[in-house]
């Protein structure tokens, strides 16, 4: 996610709101903030659920909607959503 350079201290402020709450949710199994070192301003949550309904129920979670409602005014450009499959 990267933020309009005016709303940094916002996103980052929300998003690290989101961390404890997301990680006692049942079916979490990480939930990591991150700023890229090189781009202040750009944001990455790294984060993993049991399955697709944990994560479902997650989106659903009254501190991920109020997130959510104010994310699109913050974003300098479209969230990008990564998935990733584990090679073991």
């Amino acid at each position: 996610m990267k933020a309009q350079p005016a709303a940094r201290i916002a996103m980052s402020s929300a998003l690290q709101a989101l961390v404890m709450p997301t990680r006692q949710e049942p079916g979490c199994l990480d939930y990591q903030l991150f700023e890229l070192t090189d781009e202040p301003g750009t944001f990455y949550m790294r984060e993993s659920f049991t399955d697709e309904l944990a994560m479902e129920a997650h989106r659903a979670t009254p501190h991920f909607q109020a997130f959510a409602a104010q994310m699109d005014g913050w974003l300098a450009e479209p969230m990008r959503l990564v998935r990733l499959t584990a090679i073991n």
